[in-house]
């Protein structure tokens, strides 16, 4: 199968950061902050469905977020998450949306964690080791009626700080994104 969340060595992609000039990479270097060690508690699971379904990409994709978007929002509410638990889940689905659309992958690691700093930690993994154009969607404003943001966008627009880093292993990658409970739209 493919690394756990957890196991992200190397974090690549955190917006703000320049971009180095390497061989074909399109990757930042730059490392976050620990976080493994860090957490408070902490949540993983799986969503998605079989290859085999008969479901397309997108109806798959669908069917997976909606699913992390629900019991996302229950974990956190449980866990007594003092931040937006509806905008938190809402970046949930996003990432496990993106994950399943782009990343290869109809089976969706997913970690939730409350790190120290009372901040939620998101982290979904894929089989695709990079994330081409990565700044670019960060940095996509919408400049009209559009039907459909892209998915980043909208994340980062909850107030999520995002990263992605590839995994360890060269299994894929790990997309994280980290929310502070009071700097959520």
């Amino acid at each position: 199968m493919h690394s756990s969340p957890s196991k992200v060595v190397r974090s690549v992609g955190t917006e703000n950061e320049p971009q180095p000039t390497g061989e074909n990479t399109g990757l930042h270097a730059v490392l976050l902050r620990p976080i493994v060690d860090a957490a408070t508690w902490e949540w993983s699971t799986t969503f998605g469905l079989e290859d085999s379904s008969g479901w397309t990409t997108y109806q798959l994709a669908g069917i997976a977020a909606s699913s992390a978007r629900i019991q996302s929002r229950s974990r956190l509410t449980v866990a007594h998450w003092p931040g937006d638990v509806e905008l938190a889940s809402r970046v949930v689905a996003v990432l496990v949306d993106n994950a399943v659309r782009h990343g290869g992958i109809v089976q969706v690691p997913l970690r939730l964690a409350e790190i120290r700093t009372r901040e939620l930690l998101i982290e979904v993994s894929d089989l695709m080791p990079q994330f081409p154009a990565f700044a670019e969607v960060l940095g996509w404003e919408p400049t009209g009626p559009e039907r459909r943001r892209p998915g980043l966008w909208q994340a980062r627009s909850f107030g999520a700080t995002l990263g992605y880093a590839a995994n360890e292993d060269g299994s894929g990658k790990t997309v994280q994104a980290v929310l502070n409970p009071g700097a959520m739209a």
